[in-house]
């Protein structure tokens, strides 16, 4: 079993304070550790941490202390010295504290491997305990409460508690400015420009932007730019259809330190979508090896990629597979998955679901991108059943793109539909403008003819598609298992895909079989 201070999270996460590395180890009753934290970083506790020394002298069982003669002296130096009236004096207040930092701790180490439920539930009880705390009692955590209420509200909003998570990265921002941790404060800012930005929210982006932009001149130790804050840039950009510098912003990210894997996997998959100089297969095929080494078996019920991996599909003319991806997910579903899974169900033509998603992704008004998309939609399907709402629903989606900024959101019908819909938009319209100048990438307004494959190809594909090996389709088709290997290797690049089973499912659905 590792020891509590060789626990590493990936990421760009706060590294916790010595206090809070004691705190948690005391939780764990972990007492080598806590005792090695004391001593590895004892300069910085006395000035910062006592209340953890002493914390440590009262729950480290005594002989372990004796054992040592120097700890002895600490002992008796704290009995005699004076204690602020805030000072953890109590074994049971040690102990309370102690349990807010391991479970906060243990809420990180899930988040990041992926149980954002688990850590759901981690990150409320370690926010019970801290709220049962008498208010006087709370300052044995004052210096480590702006890294909590971080890693709170990182697992909040991940995890689908939106608003307190947006609160609780709002109040770390505050702490840390208050307490001239300028570091943590611009890693506040860059989350929340970048979850802003996720769901659209323009005009608090840019204001969380502009704080964390005003913060790097004063970092500490020339802190470089957040990745988040870059991301979120690439976010702005990509709404504006302004492809070269969310490129631009996209490569910053991927440069910054820390790991940011699935963000910007996330962002990158995105502007594929849309950018028409991207190499959709390939983008395709990098997102979805991540996806599975990242989640598993069940990389459609967990993975925040689901959104971005089905628009890749849909904009390769593989709309059937999009849809099979996004039906296997659990209901209610976020907005931003329903108006992917709505735009998918107009390309394959069932208007009465597209409708439905549509529908339902209105009812969350908080997530601006989603709402242009389900108008966007709405009004496609109004136009192909000749209904008279047609104008007003496309007038309403272009109305809310100016208003928020995202002609982003009118890019997920096919060229046809908007061509005709772009008659009934508002005249002089900023987001009709940008979308009619961008060269934005649209999805096809029907399947798109199968790929043109060799007499050999073909041979090969329906053997590899029934389950046959590579030596057992050698043999069948009379050549050598090395030019099996060729001929699947060019049929992955024309399909699009990156291994048999998507193989399989292309190759039936382009009627190749």
């Amino acid at each position: 079993m590792r020891g509590i201070t060789e626990i590493s999270v990936p990421g760009h996460y706060p590294k916790p304070t010595p206090a809070a590395q004691i705190y948690r180890a005391l939780g764990a009753q972990a007492w080598d550790d806590a005792l090695r934290i004391a001593e590895r970083d004892w300069k910085q506790l006395l000035t910062s941490g006592l209340p953890a020394i002493r914390a440590l002298v009262d729950i480290v069982p005594s002989e372990r202390l004796d054992a040592d003669p120097r700890w002895r002296r600490i002992r008796a130096y704290l009995q005699a010295a004076p204690v602020a009236g805030a000072s953890l004096t109590a074994t049971s207040r040690a102990d309370a504290v102690a349990a807010v930092l391991r479970l906060t701790s243990e809420a990180r180490v899930a988040r990041v491997s992926g149980d954002l439920l688990g850590a759901l539930a981690l990150a409320r009880r370690a926010r019970e305990d801290f709220e049962r705390l008498p208010h006087e009692h709370r300052a044995a955590l004052e210096g480590d409460l702006p890294h909590v209420l971080f890693a709170w509200g990182l697992t909040e909003v991940l995890a689908g508690d939106a608003t307190t998570g947006f609160e609780d990265l709002a109040r770390a921002y505050s702490a840390a400015r208050a307490r001239g941790d300028t570091r943590l404060a611009l890693l506040a800012a860059g989350e929340l420009a970048w979850l802003h930005a996720t769901e659209g929210r323009v005009l608090v982006r840019d204001q969380w932007i502009a704080n964390a932009h005003a913060l790097l001149p004063t970092a500490v130790r020339r802190t470089p730019e957040p990745a988040s804050l870059a991301l979120a840039e690439t976010a702005a950009a990509f709404d504006r259809l302004e492809y070269d510098e969310a490129r631009s912003a996209l490569a910053r990210a991927a440069d910054a330190p820390g790991e940011h894997t699935v963000e910007l996997a996330w962002a990158r998959a995105l502007l594929a979508s849309k950018d028409p100089a991207s190499d959709l297969p390939r983008a395709l095929a990098d997102l979805e090896q991540l996806d599975d080494a990242l989640f598993g078996d069940a990389p459609s019920q967990l993975s925040p990629l689901t959104a971005a991996r089905a628009a890749l599909l849909l904009h390769l003319g593989r709309g059937e597979t999009a849809r099979t991806l996004l039906e296997d997910l659990p209901s209610p579903v976020l907005p931003s998955i329903r108006t992917i899974r709505a735009a998918v169900h107009l390309v394959q033509g069932d208007l009465d679901r597209a409708l439905h998603d549509a529908q339902a992704a209105l009812h969350d008004l908080g997530r601006p991108r989603a709402v242009v998309e389900a108008w966007a939609v709405i009004a496609a399907v109004h136009l192909r059943r000749r209904d008279p709402a047609t104008e007003a629903s496309f007038r309403r989606a272009v109305t809310l793109a100016d208003t928020h900024g995202l002609p982003s959101g009118l890019t997920h019908l096919p060229l046809r539909d908007f061509e005709a819909l772009a008659a009934f938009a508002p005249p002089r319209s900023p987001s009709m403008l940008a979308v009619g100048t961008a060269g934005t990438r649209r999805p096809p307004a029907q399947r798109t003819p199968p790929p043109r494959a060799t007499p050999s190809e073909l041979a090969a594909l329906r053997l590899l598609a029934a389950g046959r090996s590579t030596g057992e389709t050698a043999a069948a088709i009379g050549v050598s298992p090395n030019t099996v290997k060729t001929l699947t290797r060019r049929l992955y690049a024309k399909l699009g895909v990156s291994d048999r089973q998507q193989l399989a499912l292309a190759a039936a659905e382009h009627g190749l079989l």
